[in-house]
């Protein structure tokens, strides 16, 4: 991969000075310029030129008297007049120039700083990469990358991997289990990032340079494809993966993880409808798990098993807070963002189903967390769930505001899950404000989004508030309909908040209420309470 990014934009007029006029000297000291970057050290240009420090000075000088460069406060830092004559300089260089100028610009770094500071690490890795220097860019990047994810930088920590693989496919040997390894860190903050696509590529490169070695690193891979699967809702891809690693981890008794296999296979039974089973899948993780205490785990688990709670019964929904309090407090501990925003997010929508003002609150420290995070899934996400609290605080406006702008962020992502909600939440803004035709349109979307990747849980809710809406309107026979199809597809047990409306447009439509046995489903419900949100 020839990365001559290091230049910016697209040609265009320079400075005052004409690059065509300047001597060849002249020239020299801007291509070296270029290399080095937009701002450059004076002693840096000397070592890495090896021209007499006196003579330089005075050809700095002239290109500063002709507009080309500035001079920074202090004399001995500089600077391109205009980015795009740097830009034009650069691309004018052939490619075996450039390797030759990024090897000598590293190679002085390198002896200027015998123990860099993070910022020298990062250019030795630039320079070294574009210098075509594989086992000093591998080294140097490395570094890099592993400084920018403890600064809390996944994107910056990305780029320095996306490099190390390079450098890997050029270096003496087999380099196979070294490749697997940056390509699954790199996987990792793709997924942490929420860039699914990325992410399932770069395991999908380390299973490939495993082969048949490393079992549990391949039961590894396989569990975060299944989970990428199970966020883009290919719930058959989702369960074979998951299966396929549980079987490699129980070859190699890695209790660890054998639970973690049984906890994806319980996000999918939730994100089915399916909430006691998903319990028992987590139960079955937590005792899998024995005396082993592996505190990231097991905060992201309680989550899960929180979320089974908020979703089995407001008689329960205190316990739900129980483990999202404990997943936050173990979260914390190891500095986990990315799940501690999900524990936050989970623990406003169950407190914001009767306290709306609370739930909002702690939205906002999932959007705090998700910010550190750089996870702008999981900000488009905290601001979705805030629509239906600020609707029951009256915040009509508000919450309109909300959903569009968590619209606009999920649509850039292809959040498909977000975006049904971004829909449901659209009808309802629309039916409280009596626009009733855009309303129905907004519920028919949701719809046909729920049935295109199969989430019954989510079309139930969806015909229940198309059905008050034909209500509304006097379409008693239409009302009828989407009534019948949200009980046949698991309303009001999908939904235990809904529970008194849904009695209530039974009663006004005299249909069946079908609330289940205590044992069976949901049994009792705030008629007051704020619809479910959705525990991620």
């Amino acid at each position: 991969m020839a990365e001559r990014s290091d230049s910016a934009g697209p040609g265009g007029r320079g400075g005052t000075g004409s690059l065509t006029a300047l001597t060849a000297e002249q020239n020299r000291i801007l291509a070296y310029a270029s290399a080095i970057g937009p701002e450059f050290e004076f002693p840096l240009l000397v070592a890495a030129m090896g021209a007499p420090e006196e003579e330089l000075a005075e050809e700095v000088e002239r290109l500063v008297h002709l507009g080309l460069l500035r001079e920074r406060p202090g004399g001995e830092r500089f600077a391109f007049a205009e980015e795009d004559a740097r830009a034009r300089t650069y691309r004018s260089l052939t490619e075996s120039r450039l390797r030759v100028l990024h090897r000598k610009i590293a190679e002085v770094l390198e002896t200027m700083y015998p123990n860099p500071p993070p910022p020298v690490i990062e250019e030795l890795g630039r320079h070294y990469f574009l210098g075509k220097v594989p086992e000093k860019s591998y080294q140097y990047n490395r570094r890099a990358a592993e400084m920018a994810q403890a600064a809390g930088e996944p994107e910056a920590a990305a780029h320095h991997l996306e490099r190390a693989l390079v450098d890997l496919g050029g270096l003496p040997g087999d380099r196979r289990r070294e490749q697997a390894e940056v390509a699954e860190v790199l996987g990792d903050l793709y997924f942490s990032t929420g860039k699914f696509t990325a992410a399932d590529r770069s395991y999908g490169e380390a299973l490939e340079r495993l082969g048949t070695d490393e079992p549990r690193i391949r039961a590894s891979l396989l569990l975060a494809r299944a989970e990428i699967a199970r966020e883009n809702l290919d719930e058959a891809g989702a369960e074979r993966g998951a299966l396929a690693a549980q079987e490699l981890f129980e070859k190699v008794h890695d209790r660890l993880g054998v639970a973690q296999t049984y906890r994806v296979l319980g996000r999918l039974d939730f994100q089915r409808g399916a909430y006691r089973e998903a319990l028992d899948e987590s139960m079955r993780a937590l005792e899998e798990l024995g005396p082993v205490r592996e505190l990231r785990f097991l905060g992201r688990l309680s989550i899960d098993i929180g979320n089974s709670f908020a979703l089995l019964g407001p008689e329960v929904r205190s316990v739900a807070v129980e483990w999202y309090e404990r997943a936050i407090e173990r979260l914390r501990e190891v500095g986990d963002w990315v799940e501690l925003a999900r524990a936050y997010h989970n623990l406003g929508v169950a407190l914001g189903e009767t306290r709306p003002q609370d739930g909002l609150d702690f939205l906002e420290r999932a959007r705090d967390a998700a910010e550190r995070a750089h996870d702008a899934r999981s900000v488009g996400r905290a601001l979705l769930s805030g629509v239906e609290l600020r609707m029951a605080l009256g915040e009509i406006e508000e919450a309109e505001r909300d959903n569009e702008q968590a619209g606009r962020v999920l649509e850039r992502l292809g959040d498909s899950l977000g975006l049904e909600l971004v829909a449901l939440n659209r009808g309802q803004i629309a039916e409280r404000q009596g626009q009733w035709d855009d309303a129905a349109a907004a519920y028919g979307q949701a719809i046909e989004a729920c049935r295109k990747f199969n989430l019954p849980a989510d079309e139930a809710e969806a015909q229940f508030f198309l059905a008050r809406l034909r209500f509304k309107t006097r379409d008693l026979d239409g009302a009828r309909e989407a009534f019948r199809v949200a009980v046949r597809l698991g309303l009001p047990q999908a939904r235990p908040a809904l529970v008194g409306p849904f009695e209530e447009l039974a009663r006004q439509l005299d249909e069946p209420s079908a609330i289940a046995p205590p044992d069976e489903g949901a049994r009792s419900a705030d008629p007051d309470a704020v619809p479910d949100g959705r525990p991620l």
